[in-house]
């Protein structure tokens, strides 16, 4: 477990190390006589099977299932004035609901929620969907020993595999236990399986020689995402590169233009629908997943540097909208698909999801 060289304590910056068989069976007496503590001040009762513990001995991190808890209130102490509550922002909180209860479980033809409610998953769009996957790896280096997924989710597609493929480790980072489960099943032991906040990444600078964070920092509170970005910039090595998947969604100026017609029906369905609600006195739906877009010019000024690439021009609603098999749907698609190649930095200005590439 060289990987664990690589960690530090989230809540000191210390090194952790594993547990030994010796420590281990201190702590667990230590947990029957009710003198460890959760990190906010709750006895801990069970039993632990494996865990790091930082330098100073006071924070433990247990693993549970192959998976290194480096948040939450399953952190332990060793010192009782050392606790402190811990409330998850409301935004990330809807974030990690949604995904251990919804998002990262599969349908009867195993796609996973996520995927059936934020992709277009019908035929007429594969080759196309499955081409801008595949332009990760252009981005990347082709190998190395760590790759970071931040906020990996289930890699629920089989073209997310290959970004990994050179490297020793893929690390998997996500605050969703359901996630890092499902992504244990595909990598087994080629993974790093770490239950952390992107915003604060218990790693070393300098140590991933390349990152990937798909789809993912839209979902940050707003004030957060430039930390998130500068955290997965901090812990890449020289010379190493990563990338970022955002969507631009009303600031894509093409999709503004397309997808106007649709946008009015469902503005005015919306309010149409709020109006009902008052009048009946109904509580309005409650939100399922935060997500915030800002525009790049509010990240040129904010982000390390960086260049700008398209990872896909079209949104999923334009797909669904537009994008028909009797329609020429896939001669359609490949038009784009090409347009993408010959102009990546304006289609990646002007469409709605760019890509970030970063090289240290």
């Amino acid at each position: 477990m060289e990987w664990i060289d690589i960690l530090k304590c989230p809540a000191t910056g210390d090194s952790l190390k594993l547990v030994t068989e010796q420590d281990l069976n201190r702590i667990n007496q230590l947990c029957k006589e009710r003198k460890i503590w959760h990190i906010d001040g709750q006895p801990v009762n069970e039993t632990i099977a494996s865990a790091l513990i930082a330098e100073n001995g006071q924070f433990i991190y247990p693993i549970i299932n192959g998976i290194v808890v480096l948040i939450g209130n399953l952190i332990m102490i060793t010192e009782k004035n050392l606790a402190v509550v811990i409330e998850m922002d409301e935004d990330k909180s809807l974030v990690q609901k949604f995904y251990d209860e919804k998002g990262w479980f599969a349908d009867t033809e195993g796609n996973y929620e996520d995927a059936v409610i934020f992709e277009d998953l019908r035929d007429v769009s594969k080759d196309y969907l499955d081409k801008c996957h595949n332009r990760v790896s252009r981005y990347l280096n082709p190998s190395g020993t760590y790759m970071l997924d931040a906020a990996s989710g289930a890699i629920q597609f089989p073209q997310y595999l290959q970004y990994s493929a050179g490297y020793t480790y893929r690390i998997c980072v996500d605050f969703s236990f359901q996630a890092l489960a499902e992504a244990k099943k595909k990598l087994g032991d080629k993974g790093i399986y770490i239950f952390a906040d992107m915003t604060n990444l218990p790693f070393k600078d300098n140590v991933m020689d390349g990152f990937v964070s798909l789809n993912t920092i839209y979902h940050i509170p707003r004030d957060q995402q430039v930390t998130a970005v500068n955290e997965l910039y901090r812990v890449l090595s020289p010379g190493g590169k990563g990338t970022i998947i955002y969507d631009w969604y009303k600031h894509s100026s093409w999709m503004n233009f397309w997808m106007l017609p649709f946008r009015g029906v469902v503005f005015i369905k919306n309010r149409t629908l709020s109006f009902i609600s008052k009048l009946a006195g109904t509580k309005a739906p409650e939100k399922n997943l935060y997500f915030f877009a800002y525009n790049e010019k509010y990240f040129s000024t904010h982000l390390p540097p960086y260049k700008l690439v398209v990872w896909r021009s079209l949104s999923v609603h334009f797909m669904r909208f537009y994008i028909h098999s009797w329609l020429f749907g896939k001669e359609i698609l490949e038009w784009v698909y090409q347009k993408e190649e010959d102009y990546p930095e304006r289609c990646g200005r002007n469409g709605e999801y760019p890509m970030f590439v970063f090289e240290k």
